[in-house]
This record gives C-alpha cells, sequence and structure tokens, in this order.
C-alpha cells in the first residue's frame, strides 16, 4: 500500500502491517512554520487594534504554531485577550485539544467530518454579517471560507502559522511513482488534499503528470481518508474507490480491507 502520509506515517504504516500489508512510504509534504514573522506580527497588530468577533481555528499543528510565534513576537498576552472576547469556532477535535490545553475556551465545534462545509455551516448559523473574523489557516489558504465570509461583508484577518513544502528528499516519491506506473501497488491511502497537490508536482517535475491519473484509475486503487482529500483527488480526473464513514486512520484501513476481500483488487 502506498502511504503519502507524514506526520503520522509510522502509525498508519502499523495499521496496514497488522492487516497483513506491505506499506510503501512516500511521504508528499513537511510543515514548515511561516519565516515572514514581521507579516504574521502585523495580522496579530490589526488583532489587537480592536476587538474580533469571530476566531476561527482549523487545526492543531497551525493553532499550537500561532500560539507559540505569537509569544516569540510578543504578541502573545494580545492574541489571548482577543481570542477570549471572542465567538471562538474550532474546526475538529485537533485545534480544540490545542485551544483547551492552553486555558481557551471554545464556543462552537464543527460536526464529523470536519471540512470547510461544516464549518460553513456552523458560521451560517451565527448572525455574524460586517463583523471582524480572524482565521487561522493551515498550510494553504481556505479560499472557500473566505470567499463565504467576505460574501457577509465580513473583515477578515488572515493569520498563517505555516505552510506545507515539498519534502526536503523526494527520493521516496519517485520510487513510488516507479511502483505505480510497474503495477505493483495495490492500494495508494490519501489523508490530504495538499498530499494531492505535492505529489502531482512531484509528477511534473518527473514529467509523469499526463500519466498519473490514469495510473491511478487503471493500476492501483485509490482511497482517501475523508471528502477533502477525495474531492482533490477527483478534480484532477482520478477514482476514489474507497472512503471510510468516519475520516480516520483506523476506518480507513478497515474500509481497504473490507473492500478488498469482497473484490478482486485491480492491478
Amino acid at each position: 500500500m502506498g502511504i503519502l502520509q507524514t506526520r503520522h506515517r509510522g502509525e498508519l504504516a502499523a495499521l496496514v502491517e497488522r492487516e497483513g500489508g506491505l506499506p510503501l512510504l512516500a511521504p508528499c509534504m513537511r510543515e514548515v512554520r511561516v519565516d515572514d514573522l514581521a507579516r504574521l506580527r502585523g495580522s496579530l497588530e490589526e488583532v489587537g487594534r480592536e476587538p474580533v468577533d469571530l476566531f476561527i481555528f482549523q487545526t492543531g499543528v497551525g493553532t499550537r504554531a500561532l500560539l507559540e510565534l505569537a509569544d516569540e513576537v510578543g504578541m502573545a498576552r494580545i492574541l489571548a485577550e482577543r481570542v477570549q472576547e471572542a465567538t471562538v469556532f474550532a474546526r475538529g477535535p485537533k485545534p480544540l485539544a490545542v485551544l483547551l490545553k492552553a486555558g481557551f475556551r471554545v464556543d462552537r465545534r464543527t460536526a464529523a467530518p470536519h471540512t470547510t462545509a461544516e464549518l460553513i455551516d456552523l458560521l451560517r448559523s451565527e448572525d455574524r454579517k460586517g463583523r471582524r473574523a480572524a482565521v487561522q489557516h493551515y498550510g494553504s489558504t481556505n479560499q472557500g471560507l473566505l470567499d463565504f465570509l467576505r460574501e457577509r461583508r465580513a473583515h477578515v484577518i488572515e493569520l498563517t502559522s505555516y505552510r506545507w513544502a515539498l519534502p526536503e528528499d523526494v527520493g521516496p516519491v519517485l520510487r513510488f511513482l516507479e511502483e505505480l506506473a510497474a503495477g505493483r501497488v495495490t492500494v495508494v491511502a490519501v489523508t490530504s488534499a495538499s498530499q494531492v497537490e505535492n505529489l502531482f508536482t512531484v509528477a511534473a517535475d518527473a514529467g509523469s503528470t499526463a500519466f498519473l491519473p490514469d495510473w491511478l484509475n487503471r493500476l492501483t486503487i485509490t482511497a482517501a481518508i475523508g471528502p477533502t482529500s477525495a474531492r482533490a483527488l477527483e478534480e484532477r480526473g482520478v477514482e476514489v474507490v474507497v472512503q471510510p464513514g468516519r475520516p480516520k486512520m483506523a476506518p480507513l484501513v478497515s474500509a481497504i480491507r473490507e473492500h478488498l476481500a469482497s473484490s478482486r483488487p485491480r492491478r
């Protein structure tokens, strides 16, 4: 099984091995803290000028990095004050856990599977037109969320604490592409949209972009952990064959096992 995950690849590989599978690790991304602290400080200063009505946290690693970087630039106190004054939204359990551990109150929590759609549904229930909204971004900009807020005439303050980049060593990804092209990967497990983007970027550098959707459709079974990663694949012409009911690693592996048990896998 091809595993594109980076941060929890060991855990996912262990689940695969427990089911009798052979993991092929091809981490497609790495998280890098922002190096433009002046820009982040400027955003934090904008947060501090006057109260914020909505504070939206989208990821655990980004929330943690934001709190750490705010402390580094001397803005931790004002950030904490503004968060405590605002209505605080957490997208999923990871930012929720970080916020609670840091002593912050969380007012609204998304329902599973914790995608942008659930977050927007939560925001839609609030009468928040024309308010100030601070948005903690993940590794890339959530344009759908920004569009929704701005359509409702919200003044949006964007807080970016980390970004996604290609791995420093793309060798494992290139080896994965070689194995995939040779028909030796039974299943490919995708756990984020950014993995898809970076996989296609590496394929482009290797001259394989035109072939990659066909390889994924014809030579393997493509599994997506949730709707966001599934949509990223489908937008690139890749059919998602397996998607679990809950967007977690263990249900993903279970769904793959059940699919392989009930049908003859494609080679």
